[in-house]
């Protein structure tokens, strides 16, 4: 027996970070459970794809994956999509003549695959259940949905057996929206052996941020503002800043508000090294104007650092006065002014409470057995049915 995990997010050559959260489900699953993930890249170099290229991440863990070449003219992109589909539909059938049918269809994000795995699901007469991440179903962005989006997302959720959510708020914003049966919120997954505390006696003080720096969702030039003024009171701190691209506008706004003292970008490091920068800092920083359940704050509290944050998506059912403290959406007065208040009482916060909490909510023990009881509910009710 195993499941069959179908990514509609994972990494390609231009954004290698891209849904790394699913890859981090699927291995914490694979612990205890035979998986096999089908994966259509995009690539950028020049390849050969007349077969699969399968990894062997460890002996329950199979990547199935099919490359097509990235596309930019408007043809060049309806090529490569009419490609996607068919290395997709080649997959499925290649895994059922070498795996068999699975126990069940695990979909990750609904859009774009989830009609597709629907179909295999039909065929194949196992259940397909969806673990949504996607920040869509958010009030302040369901508009941005397309009439053919909103159909074929209710004709997925009609057809589903069973739904995760990596927070209460997303379960709750999606039930306003699609019927939700069978709903478990299961939280991100976190590395807890890597991500621990390192030594942070130093100074400067430091801050981290990691995002994209998305600035709708991630508003990180109010970061920036809030630095510029919390640089006239105080010079005992550096914000440290790992994105995974350049942001020339932010580059541009320090340059121009002569923060090159306080604001640090540094450039794309694998995880090791950002479990490094986030276990040796001082506090772990997010503005955000909407979120899920930032995996960012997940490591953070792993690391037992507290958090500055907004009180946005998942983030208040993970963050309380024991953990860190909350600034308004968009509020960049308030931001600087807790920024100070937390340069100045970091240490009063219990690291060890945070590191417990985290260990004890999103090691991948606890989310391994917790979708080992998800599949168990889901694959009991089909056999009744």
């Amino acid at each position: 027996m195993y499941y069959l995990h179908l990514p509609s997010w994972f990494p390609n050559d231009k954004m290698p970070f891209r849904g790394n959260f699913i890859e981090k489900h699927i291995a914490a699953i694979s612990m205890t459970h035979k998986c096999v993930t089908l994966r259509v890249v995009r690539k950028t170099d020049k390849f050969r794809n007349t077969e699969p290229c399968t990894a062997l991440k460890n002996e329950n863990n199979i990547t199935v994956e099919y490359y097509v070449k990235e596309r930019t003219s408007f043809l060049g992109k309806l090529r490569m999509k009419i490609s996607e589909w068919y290395y997709y539909r080649k997959g499925m059938k290649t895994i059922e003549k070498k795996f068999s049918k699975p126990a069940l269809i695990h979909l990750h994000v609904a859009l774009p695959l989830g009609i597709f795995a629907a179909k295999w699901s039909n065929k194949w007469k196992v259940p397909l259940v969806l673990t949504e991440h996607w920040s869509i179903y958010n009030q302040i962005n369901r508009l941005l949905l397309t009439p053919v989006q909103k159909r074929k997302l209710k004709k997925i959720f009609t057809l589903l057996s069973g739904v995760t959510t990596v927070s209460q708020e997303l379960s709750e914003r999606i039930g306003e929206l699609f019927p939700l049966k069978n709903s478990k919120v299961i939280y991100n997954v976190v590395n807890t052996e890597l991500f621990v505390s390192q030594k942070s006696d130093q100074s400067p003080k430091k801050i981290l941020h990691i995002s994209t720096l998305n600035q709708d969702a991630k508003n990180f030039l109010g970061i920036l503002e809030a630095i510029s003024i919390l640089s006239v009171m105080r010079q005992d701190f550096v914000l440290e800043v790992v994105c995974e691209y350049k942001n020339l506008k932010a580059e541009a706004f320090v340059k121009e508000h002569r923060l090159e003292k306080f604001v640090h970008f540094l450039e794309r490091m694998p995880e090791e090294q950002v479990a490094m920068k986030m276990g040796s800092c001082d506090f772990f920083l997010l503005f955000s104007n909407y979120e899920n359940l930032p995996c960012t704050i997940l490591e953070a509290l792993s690391c037992g650092k507290p958090v500055l944050t907004t009180p946005v998506g998942g983030i208040t059912e993970i963050i309380n006065e024991e953990r860190g403290i909350f600034v308004e959406p968009k509020n960049v007065a308030q931001l600087s002014y807790k920024l100070d208040y937390m340069l100045q009482h970091y240490q009063t916060f219990n690291s060890e409470h945070a590191r417990n909490f985290a260990v004890n909510n999103f090691s991948k023990d606890v989310i391994n057995l917790k979708f080992a009881e998800f599949y168990s509910t889901i694959l009991n009710k089909n056999h009744i049915k």
